[in-house]
């Protein structure tokens, strides 16, 4: 019981403090926000800004490369910049978001954003990170050792919030592609490697353990399809998806495919990240039943976890930053300096 409190305590305040109330205030100060998969560009970015006055400066930080952009804010908060490549974009601020839009060039990208997290919110973040971690491992290591037990809704729940997570999958929906080859020709031995891989990045992840039990016996065997089952129930247990207020709770983009596979519904297109009415983010797919090749009515995913979980990573690798930074500082300042 402690344990699943616990895990309530770490979500609510992760999610409260980057979704609530609007903050009173001009735009100045600093901002971030993710720049989720699009197109061809198909790798998640960050977007950081710097705003004061009229005038805004930033930074999206790519996979392979690192732009600048320089722009102007209205007194209404909306704003255009231009990039180093000069393309050229929007920026609408309220009191305490942001919504980008622009082309890259290659696609169209957009960013939803927030104000970055002050040094005491930083703090609070890297505690429940800490917290979110434990949490999980002790999860995962109670289902595999055959705890019927376990919070599967908790154990989901804290992943986002981990140092190994891998919300677009990757690096491990490569893996599970060549255990499902593997386990296909009958070679368990490299499956049941390859899922090894999978689940110490993705212990949420449902096919895997579908798979290892197909290539285990025994009490084994139904320890991971009892955890496939706990997991597939929690995910479908979330809501029906039928609009923004009964959204399945999502905190990777496999689980969005686990609803899609139980539906029978084949993706076309996916509005990513869209922030609804009530401040949280959502994916919307649009899709086609199988059995009859006509439109499926919208499918509403609640990716806020996601969100805040990317958000809370930021903060805790700006705060390892800075604190290299002073070490390093440091060290240069209490070195000996020469001899003459």
């Amino acid at each position: 019981m402690r344990m699943r409190e616990g895990v309530d305590r770490v979500l609510f305040v992760a999610l409260s403090m980057w979704v609530g109330p609007a903050m009173a205030g001009s735009f100045d100060g600093n901002w971030m926000g993710q720049i989720p998969p699009s197109g061809l560009c198909q790798s998640v970015s960050t977007m950081t800004i710097t705003v004061s006055g009229d005038t805004l400066s930033g930074v999206i930080h790519n996979v392979s490369n690192v732009r600048s952009f320089t722009g102007k804010v209205d007194a209404d908060g909306s704003a255009t910049f231009t990039t180093q490549l000069h393309h050229s974009g929007t920026i609408k601020f309220s009191a305490d978001h942001f919504d980008a839009n622009w082309n890259s060039g290659d696609c169209q990208r957009h960013s939803l954003g927030d104000r970055a997290p002050d040094a005491a919110q930083t703090a609070a973040l890297i505690a429940q990170r800490k917290q979110a971690q434990a949490i999980y491992d002790d999860l995962a290591a109670r289902a595999t050792a055959g705890d019927k037990s376990v919070d599967y809704t908790a154990l989901r729940g804290s992943y986002p919030f981990t140092g190994q997570w891998d919300a677009f999958g990757m690096t491990v929906a490569p893996l599970l592609e060549q255990a499902k080859v593997a386990a296909k020709g009958k070679d368990c031995a490299t499956a049941l490697e390859k899922l090894d891989e999978v689940l110490k990045i993705d212990y949420t992840m449902i096919e895997a353990h579908q798979v290892r039990s197909d290539c285990l016996k025994g009490s084994a065997a139904r320890i991971e399809a009892r955890i496939a089952d706990g997991l597939m129930d929690s995910l479908k247990h979330g809501g029906d998806g039928k609009n923004e207020n009964t959204a399945y709770p999502v905190m990777t983009r496999h689980e969005e495919g686990d609803i899609l596979k139980e539906k029978h519904v084949v993706l076309k297109t996916r509005d990513t990240e869209v922030r609804g009415s009530n401040g949280h983010f959502y994916d919307v797919v649009h899709g086609i039943a199988l059995w009859n090749g006509v439109w499926f009515p919208d499918i509403y995913f609640d990716v806020t976890a996601e969100v805040n979980g990317r958000n809370s990573r930021m903060a805790a690798e700006a705060a390892d930053s800075s604190l290299s930074a002073a070490s390093a500082l440091k060290a240069d300042v209490d070195a000996p300096g020469p001899s003459y």
